[in-house]
């Protein structure tokens, strides 16, 4: 590569581009070289932290924006600038720096809001237009979401992502938050997963004792001419620690334990999935779908059966992701590479959400299925 292209390389960002070029020409879109912006994206990632005007939104059907507005706030993130300046839940945007979002396509529309700059914007709430201005601020992200289901003894826990060093706390916190209701509702839906070990831990939540995930890792010293050899490597809940079991290629076992997060949840549970719950998310659901602790209510996921591993202190500040070890769920199922072969998880009871379904409203089958599934087993 060196000779190829070493007449072209006048920067660390052309080094940078073209040893992604040649990484890309593989099967494999997940290793590659991260430059230094894309490093501190990351550490903000997994900090919590990250920059907006602080709303989650959803397209409207069509039909019905030509009403309301084409995207509706779903979420508000506290201490944003949305949340200073009085957005609400449940508020339409019908216009975004003076362009009618009517005339836009979803995906045009949050482009435009989602570009990063202060923008101007227009609401509708309650049959009335708010004019508003919302900055670009840092906004720390929860990585958890929770609030009782309306009407129902029922707690909802959305879990956003896995990437977040504090994140299985957070969900421990959000958990201790509903000591006496009847059953719980984790939502990984969109959830692109993040961290291995924060997605263990917050199965160990849920899990009482068993196997969470095996992985099939490429042996450190293993020679790149001669056979393959594997590390293979359990990860079980017992009473009081998790257990990582290594089986060498020389059948030598190395063992280490660490505290767990404690069962918390000994109440009917259900997972919600979809396309979207990939990596880290998976790996949750199959946790608690295939130690019985929880019903798979949904569509079927992914298909990322395989991680990366990331090399610090590399050249110019950069880091090296190398996706090395393929993961195993508790049943011993390869849920695919995320390219060709995706075969996902599938969930107990497959429900179809339509194309503009709301989270968490009559429109939302999949929440509404986890309801009717909880009452269920509690015999109601």
């Amino acid at each position: 590569m060196k000779n190829k292209y070493n007449c072209q390389i006048k920067s660390p960002a052309d080094a940078f581009r073209f040893v992604n070029q040649e990484l890309g020409k593989t099967e494999d879109h997940y290793s590659r070289v991260l430059d230094p912006a894309q490093v501190r994206q990351l550490d903000r990632l997994i900090k919590g932290k990250s920059k907006g005007i602080g709303i989650e939104m959803i397209a409207v059907d069509p039909e019905k924006a030509k009403e309301t507005g084409s995207l509706k706030v779903i979420e508000v993130i506290p201490g944003s600038s949305a949340a200073k300046k009085g957005v609400q839940k449940g508020d339409y945007i019908t216009s975004v720096d003076g362009v009618d979002l009517n005339t836009k396509t979803p995906k045009e529309a949050f482009a435009l809001i989602q570009s990063e700059k202060t923008h101007n914007i227009t609401v509708l709430r309650d049959g009335k237009k708010l004019a508003l201005t919302l900055e670009q601020t840092a906004v720390d992200m929860p990585a958890v979401v929770d609030r009782m289901v309306p009407g129902k003894n029922i707690a909802y826990l959305r879990i956003r992502d896995f990437m977040q060093d504090d994140q299985s706390y957070e969900l421990q916190n959000a958990i201790k938050r509903y000591p006496t209701v009847d059953g719980f509702i984790f939502d990984v839906r969109g959830n692109f997963g993040g961290s291995l070990a924060q997605s263990l831990q917050s199965a160990s939540m849920v899990v009482g004792e068993g196997t969470l995930l095996t992985t099939k890792m490429r042996h450190e010293d293993d020679s790149p001419t001669g056979p393959a050899q594997y590390d293979n490597t359990d990860y079980s809940l017992d009473e009081y620690e998790l257990v990582t079991r290594i089986v060498m290629p020389d059948g030598k076992v190395q063992e280490t334990r660490e505290l767990r997060l404690p069962d918390l949840v000994n109440k009917p549970s259900v997972v919600l999935v979809n396309g979207d719950t990939a990596s880290a998310a998976e790996i949750f659901a199959a946790a608690l779908q295939q130690n019985d602790e929880a019903t798979l209510i949904g569509t079927q996921t992914f298909g990322k059966g395989i991680g990366q591993t990331v090399f610090y202190n590399q050249p110019a500040g950069s880091r090296l992701q190398v996706t090395n070890f393929r993961f195993f769920t508790p049943n011993g199922d390869w849920i695919g590479d995320a390219g060709k072969t995706r075969k996902g998880i599938h969930p107990d009871k497959e429900v179809v959400n339509g194309e503009f379904a709301e989270p968490e409203t009559a429109t939302d089958l999949q929440y509404q299925a986890a309801i009717a599934e909880i009452n269920r087993r509690l015999g109601r």
